[in-house]
């Protein structure tokens, strides 16, 4: 084969028809087939700014009807006894949570989760002084960028490449990371080697069979050998053809005939289809560590649809909500070692626009879901550190007058599930590791993992 005709063949499979991408050349490793941890987490983004008042709707606190949301504030539950406001777009109850809290009626799948005591609600995730564009907000929180990092982001890697860094490298297993999608998540760059998949069996060197065949013997020799050291684009090619054939390897590995549990009900979409890849990778035992997951959708400017299930935000929701409860009936009792984040770059403003939607806020509502959740609500920390409770919505209470105010910093979030979901790579409060992923960031527990 010709030199160019050779990379021409690289290029093509790294880019696998839109299917593949590669992350840092000089850190890859072939890796065995077992997990470090043998747990896994699943991060779900919500990449547009989800409205977390009509997602974990406050209806105990008057100030949320009657100052801002009498057109589309989601009403509230039957269970609450509280009055139905007039005016509302659509009467729909919220589901009930208690006397403050429901859940938008688009969540019901999540729901029963959250009955069954699966769901740790978390309403006020935020960061001090934050960034209200889509870009940066989703850039820091991936990175878990410290206020001096806000300065140098085009430099930043992301917290879950840094976990993944530090854990024992060689006992990774064949595929410990991916990211779902067009690109490679922010959370995922880094050091680490992580592949990005739109399709799992999309994925091939883009030849026919027998020719792929016969170019990966003639080049697995090749690649097996220690790289070139006197030349950076040498070790650069060394690498990716590494990469490609790992990746290929797994694939190959994985059931092509693979059908979820008759249980699951995945909606249809990308979503949906990125959840159900991640079960099959759980299911076939490749080290899967961490998965990230995208569903966009939630900027809502305008017609958010209020209460209303068919409403462009309940029709999110339901989406979002029904993946989850899809990917925990696929897995069964694999969801003992498995937990899944929800996160979204910023909420909404607590005041309806003219427009009948909401624009870009503050503080937003996060999930965390598994059964190794103590479910429930968390509205401030564990051990009566910083007892803020909730902040309330009257103006005087919100965060310059237009925003929910933050109580919890994301970081601790992030702190929770890595220093007590995943014990054996051993990341307590106050760690060395644990300070490295969470960029010096000092973490309180707050207490929806058992310490």
């Amino acid at each position: 084969m010709k030199r160019r005709d050779f990379l021409r063949t690289m290029a093509q499979a790294a880019a696998a028809v839109g299917a593949f991408s590669l992350e840092h050349p000089l850190r890859f490793g072939l890796r065995q087939a077992h997990a470090a941890t043998g747990k896994t987490l699943i991060v779900i983004f919500q990449r547009g700014g989800c409205d977390g008042l009509n997602s974990v709707v406050p209806y105990g606190d008057s100030a949320y009807y009657e100052q801002l949301r009498p057109t589309i504030g989601v009403a509230p539950s039957l269970e609450s006894g509280i009055q139905l406001p007039s005016g509302l777009l659509n009467n729909t109850p919220a589901l009930h949570i208690d006397s403050l809290f429901g859940l938008h009626p688009g969540l019901q799948p999540l729901h029963e989760l959250y009955l069954q005591g699966d769901v740790a609600v978390l309403p006020t995730v935020h960061y001090p002084d934050a960034s209200f564009s889509h870009f940066d907000g989703q850039h820091f929180i991936e990175s878990s960028a410290s206020d001096a990092d806000r300065n140098d982001k085009e430099n930043l890697d992301g917290w879950l490449n840094r976990y993944l860094r530090n854990l024992m490298q060689d006992s990774l297993g064949q595929l410990p990371a991916v990211s779902f999608g067009s690109s490679l998540a922010q959370s995922l760059r880094g050091e680490v080697s992580v592949s990005s998949f739109q399709n799992l069996r999309n994925f091939s060197l883009g030849l026919p069979e027998a020719e792929e065949n016969a170019l990966v013997d003639r080049l697995l020799g090749l690649y097996n050998a220690a790289p070139a050291v006197d030349s950076y684009n040498r070790q650069l090619v060394h690498w990716a053809g590494r990469v490609v054939f790992n990746s290929l390897d797994v694939v190959r590995s994985l059931d092509p005939d693979y059908q979820p549990d008759p249980a699951a009900d995945y909606p249809p979409g990308g979503y949906g289809d990125q959840l159900k890849q991640a079960a099959q990778l759980i299911k076939e035992g490749v080290g899967l560590e961490v998965a990230s997951v995208n569903i966009g959708g939630w900027d809502t400017h305008s017609d958010q649809g209020g209460g209303d299930p068919n409403g462009w935000h309940g029709r999110r929701l339901n989406e979002f909500a029904r993946g989850i409860k899809a990917l925990y009936d696929d897995l069964g009792t694999l969801m003992n070692d498995v937990v899944i984040l929800t996160m979204t770059e910023f909420g909404r403003t607590a005041r309806e626009n003219g427009s009948l939607g909401t624009d870009h806020g503050n503080a937003a509502s996060w999930f965390v879901v598994g059964p190794s959740v103590s479910g429930g609500v968390y509205l401030d920390y564990a051990d009566g550190i910083d007892p803020q409770g909730w902040p309330g919505l009257s103006e005087d209470l919100l965060y310059r007058g237009r925003y929910l105010r933050q109580t919890i910093d994301y970081r601790d979030v992030m702190g929770e599930i890595l220093g007590r979901f995943v014990p054996a790579v051993a990341l307590p409060a106050g760690s060395a590791a644990l300070s490295d992923i969470l960029r010096g960031h000092s973490y309180r527990p707050i207490g929806f993992l058992p310490g």
